[in-house]
């Protein structure tokens, strides 16, 4: 039977793998860390400035703490998104990516990020 169960804000984006599918002695970051080999990126913590481009571009987050990127970055190119436990964000700067005839600007719009990298 299914359950459906009121979460706070500040547990949105957490918790999210159940205790019998931790491996012994880690948590649910252990497999996510090995998967995308989280030793050999760089990144840091947002600092003011890039929050408050953030917000000013109508985006919210439950603890801006939380979100990770790397060098460079420039919070101009994330728009009206969401952002909800351990978001972690590769390089953004202004550039186009094209494949065949497709093109379109690096960047995230109108998105909801849950525990990402």
């Amino acid at each position: 039977m299914s359950e459906i169960i009121l979460l706070s804000a500040d547990q949105f984006g957490y918790g999210f793998v159940p205790q019998e599918y931790l491996p012994e002695n880690g948590d649910e970051y252990t497999v996510r860390n090995a998967q995308v080999h989280a030793s050999a990126h760089a990144w840091r913590g947002l600092t003011s400035d890039e929050i408050e481009t953030l917000v000013k571009n109508d985006n919210t987050c439950t603890d801006w703490y939380n979100v990770r990127v790397e060098d460079p970055f420039d919070p101009n190119l994330i728009k009206n998104s969401q952002f909800a436990g351990l978001v972690r964000l590769g390089p953004m700067e202004h550039r186009y990516v094209q494949y065949h005839a497709f093109t379109v600007p690096v960047g995230i719009t109108n998105s909801r990020l849950v525990s990402c990298d």
